[in-house]
């Protein structure tokens, strides 16, 4: 089990709640995974996705819950809802592997944040099994450098929406100090 749960410091919120005791910080989760969307996206980045008809796809994966609540937020339902369904890390590593023989460009894992832990143990499982195209990292930027420091090795693509550049707007339309 991921032992980063148990005090939890994933983000920059530094809740310190025991989600392995499926206590819940700021993101409303627990010990679980959850997902709302696995999906080939052809129109993410032009980078990632391919540009032209004969072109792969990103292979993403959209977690459910958030650690912000942006007021503006387009995927309310999934992001501050958790609309989505409850996976294991076996799962997860099992949808990896999916993607890849779909021939997807890569596993475009959308709004991980929270799950960082829980995806570290399951690419090392999937990479076991064979996986082996690029993993992006494609997140809200609200993240804990320690975290980020953890995924090194793991991760090749960091796609950072970056959302604020002033702390007060961050913290006006998202609840999120020190983004």
């Amino acid at each position: 089990m991921c032992v980063e749960l148990e005090k939890c410091e994933i983000c920059p919120r530094k809740c310190n709640v025991n989600r392995l005791n499926n206590e819940k910080g700021f993101c409303k989760l627990g010990n679980e995974i959850k997902i709302a969307l696995v999906s080939s996206h052809d129109f993410e980045e032009p980078c990632i996705s391919g540009i032209g008809k004969d072109t792969k796809s990103s292979g993403t994966i959209f977690f459910s819950n958030c650690n912000l609540r942006c007021v503006f937020c387009q995927n309310h339902e999934i992001s501050q809802e958790g609309k989505g369904m409850v996976i294991t890390i076996e799962r997860l590593a099992e949808i990896f592997l999916e993607q890849q023989a779909r021939k997807v460009n890569n596993i475009n894992l959308v709004t991980p944040t929270m799950y960082a832990y829980q995806i570290i143990e399951a690419i090392k499982i999937a990479r076991n099994k064979g996986l082996y195209i690029p993993i992006i990292y494609n997140s809200n930027g609200y993240e804990n450098v320690n975290t980020i420091k953890d995924l090194n090795g793991y991760i090749d693509v960091y796609l950072p929406d970056l959302k604020y550049y002033s702390d007060d707007i961050a913290i006006k339309y998202s609840s999120a100090p020190n983004y």
